[in-house]
């Protein structure tokens, strides 16, 4: 039997790693958040910390909501300035 990744994980970590992705996904929201304020953008800053406060209870609009924000920098960068 070929070993998956999971396998290997198990031989590296001692088990599966208990990851928790909502507060994960809240922590990097809140970083993004000082970082747009520390960079003069606080109106990206406010739009991520709302995306923050709302990411415990409805994970799957946060990411969306974030992929939104990622995809308008995009088309910044690249489009308009």
């Amino acid at each position: 039997m070929i070993p998956t990744p999971k396998d290997a994980a198990k031989v590296l970590v001692g088990g599966p790693v208990k990851l928790r992705k909502n507060r994960l996904n809240v922590v990097t929201l809140v970083a993004q958040a000082a970082f747009a304020l520390r960079n003069g953008k606080p109106t990206r800053a406010f739009l991520l910390l709302g995306a923050a406060s709302i990411a415990p209870r409805h994970p799957a609009l946060s990411m969306l909501f974030q992929g939104a924000l990622a995809a308008d920098d995009v088309r910044r960068k690249f489009f308009w300035n």
